[in-house]
């Protein structure tokens, strides 16, 4: 209670000061806003301000014809939201220009009892040019008061995230416009701090609508909260860089957005509004750093896996996710969207990932990867069907804070997943290529058993026939730096080529012998083609001429 005391006692002088000033140049100011006589016409204008708030001040101007018909015009606005004050003269008139700050329209006017919109200026008349100087000095010093009392009347807590929530809870309000009514409030989340729902019942003549947003305000852009006003609607709208709020309509999911707009009842009110949304901003993305997980090594990333990867609903669509927490890992995904089901797997090694993006694709949030250098190494099965191989695959999530979550992990589990795999012998590659059905692969010795000389026989079963091929070579003629995994397709294998290309292979294809200078072999998975690429070039290096 001792700390409240004080901040009033420091405070109340210091407002009582700032609008005592702004009454003593609003007062001089009211001396030059007058009655003006003209040739065919007299108007009358009028200054009046509301002694709470002198800073929100009416300007009324009567234009009365020749005739006695008169037409009343009135102009409310916020004075410490004015910006340029012009002094303009012609032949007829010298006039006084109040103009909004960065030309916004945020100026209420009205004819007759009918408001009109909103004006981004009003004007005043002088008799003379004394008057017109003197009247556009105490504009100006007004708005300086203004701006002074105005601020010092905003109570919007420090940068607290907390305050500023608890703030936003309090102040976004329901808003009538001319057509349509909007009843809007804000929550605060009760799991992150820097999270909270926006919800909004859009009411017209026709229909009333329901939305909810979810979002955190760390994703909204720092210089992205603006002001707007459209005809009489006046709302503050925020972007972010991506579309992670989160969007129900009449509580079905539909789809995310990347911008939050909240409505408010005047200018005055909307400026505040705007100052709090760029305060939370800053904060909030301070908050989210501190909150997501700082991993750094493969184990902490595979206990997020375990704990995110998980099944979830949209609607009506529905998805099944497995993944084991291992390097070499199988994703696997069942899904039902509109009745119809797809079972997905991926197998794939974590060390072959790389490129970790976190996004949106329709209704849910994915984590996007992409193999090393493009090569396609993730093995892709449809409803039991292998395909062809590919190199990218999506994570899919139901939520954006698992998504979050499983981003920071990702990349630190395909860091930590550094390749083991060691050489084979030969016996080891001779069995690696027996487990392929078709074609028929054997791998044999020449001449006795000479270690470097190798006989490979590929037999491949057609429809109608069989067509073999007879490879011949020796491994000294090989170079070790042109062997590499091959994959086409669904099909992996090990591609190698001779020492500058020389064409020192033997291969007879259908009876017609040929050299060239390459082989091939069909490997199972890329596993064993890991391996048995290490395999060739450790026993090529071992034969030299």
């Amino acid at each position: 209670m001792k700390k409240i005391v004080k901040f009033v006692l420091v405070l109340l002088p210091f407002l009582t000061d700032a609008q005592g000033n702004l009454k003593a140049s609003l007062e001089k100011v009211k001396g030059y806003v007058k009655e003006i006589k003209l040739e065919k016409s007299s108007i009358n204008q009028q200054l009046t301000y509301a002694d709470a708030a002198p800073f929100d001040i009416k300007i009324v101007v009567t234009n009365t014809d020749s005739k006695g018909k008169s037409v009343e015009e009135t102009y409310e606005l916020n004075l410490a939201l004015m910006g340029e004050i012009r002094r303009i003269a012609s032949s007829k008139e010298m006039k006084v220009e109040i103009n909004a700050s960065k030309n916004q329209k945020v100026i209420r006017y009205s004819k007759g009892e009918v408001m009109q919109g909103y004006e981004n200026k009003v004007e005043l008349l002088s008799t003379n040019i004394d008057d017109a100087r003197e009247l556009e000095k105490n504009i100006k010093e007004a708005i300086i008061a203004a701006k002074s009392a105005w601020e010092s009347s905003i109570k919007l807590p420090k940068d607290d995230l907390g305050g500023l929530q608890n703030w936003l809870e309090q102040n976004i309000k329901s808003v009538i416009s001319d057509k349509q009514t909007y009843k809007q409030s804000f929550r605060k989340s009760t799991t992150y701090k820097d999270r909270g729902s926006y919800f909004l019942e859009e009411t017209d003549a026709k229909k009333t609508t329901e939305s909810q947003l979810d979002f955190s305000w760390a994703d909204l852009n720092d210089g992205s909260p603006e002001l707007k006003i459209s005809g009489k609607e006046i709302y503050v709208i925020a972007k972010a860089k991506n579309d992670f709020f989160r969007n129900l309509q009449n509580g079905a999911l539909k789809g995310y957005a990347d911008e939050l707009k909240f409505y408010a009842n005047s200018p005055s009110e909307a400026s505040v509004l705007l100052m709090a949304i760029q305060k939370i901003i800053p904060v909030a993305k301070k908050e989210l750093l501190v909150r997501l997980p700082k991993v750094t090594n493969k184990e902490d990333g595979f206990k997020i896996v375990k704990d995110k990867v998980k099944d979830f609903k949209i609607n009506e669509s529905s998805y099944a996710l497995k993944m084991s927490p291992t390097c070499l890992t199988t994703y696997s995904v069942k899904s039902e969207v509109k009745n119809k089901e797809l079972e997905e797997d991926f197998k794939f090694n974590f060390e072959d990932l790389t490129d970790y993006k976190l996004s949106v694709s329709k209704d849910v949030m994915k984590i996007s990867a992409k193999t090393i250098s493009g090569k396609k190494y993730i093995q892709y099965t449809k409803d039991g069907n292998l395909q062809n191989f590919d190199n990218n695959i999506d994570f899919i999530v139901g939520d954006l804070e698992d998504a979050r979550y499983l981003a920071e992990a990702l990349p630190a589990i395909s860091k930590g997943c550094k390749s083991n795999v060691t050489a084979g012998d030969f016996n080891w590659l001779v069995a690696a290529l027996k487990k392929i059905e078709n074609p028929k692969q054997e791998l044999t010795l020449q001449d006795g058993g000479d270690k470097c000389k190798w006989k490979f026989t590929s037999t491949m079963a057609e429809s109608k026939k069989s067509i073999e091929t007879l490879v011949e070579l020796n491994l000294y003629d090989i170079d070790p730096k042109k062997i590499e995994i091959d994959v086409s397709g669904k099909t992996v294998g090990i591609a190698a080529s001779t020492l500058n290309k020389e064409k020192f292979i033997k291969q007879n294809k259908d009876n017609k012998s040929v050299f060239t200078n390459e082989f091939n072999f069909i490997i199972n998975d890329i596993e064993n083609a890991s391996k048995a690429l290490i395999t060739i070039k450790s026993l090529v290096e071992g034969c030299k001429k």
